[in-house]
């Protein structure tokens, strides 16, 4: 734990038990206690994500290693 994460703990331990209630209450309504990356995408963020996906499962998306060898020639990096 980082002496910022320490100091931090240490302040919500000193608020009065509503206070803590509230600001807990505060971090799920908002998600920022989310433990995953996809918790913490946007709905628009998912939709995105969810239609990549559909997209691969069409078919419709090209082989990671061509994508490599494009972006290598593209911006002058050797290829592994």
């Amino acid at each position: 734990m980082t002496k910022t994460q320490a100091s931090i703990l240490e302040s919500i331990a000193a608020l009065p038990e509503t206070e803590r209630r509230e600001l807990i209450g505060h971090l799920v309504a908002t998600n920022m206690g989310a433990s995953s990356f996809y918790e913490r995408m946007t709905p628009e963020q998912r939709a995105h994500l969810g239609e990549g996906a559909a997209q691969a499962e069409r078919g419709e998306g090209r082989p990671a290693d061509e994508v490599y060898e494009d972006l290598a020639r593209r911006f002058n990096l050797p290829l592994a």
